[in-house]
């Protein structure tokens, strides 16, 4: 078992290195993109709902080990008393 989590402790860590960035990225290109939208071509138009979608799940992916990382350490490792 000890190698599973020894694992996912070195995922975790690479992710909290690499998500902020990712996440970052995806708002940029987010926001340039309905910046732009005005001057898109319309085949750019008619792809703007999916690209949205894979920036949307850019941003959710990039802040989702930060996020599980806070809750984790709002929970206090369990116990209840």
């Amino acid at each position: 078992m000890e190698p599973v989590i020894q694992f996912f402790t070195q995922w975790r860590t690479q992710m909290l290195t690499l998500g902020p960035i990712v996440a970052g990225f995806g708002v940029a290109c987010w926001f340039i993109m309905n910046s732009l939208s005005g001057i898109m071509p319309e085949w750019a138009q008619s792809a703007r709902g999916w690209v949205q979608r894979i920036l949307v799940g850019a941003i959710v992916l990039g802040l989702a080990p930060a996020l599980i990382t806070a809750f984790i350490g709002m929970g206090g490792g369990g116990g209840g008393n």
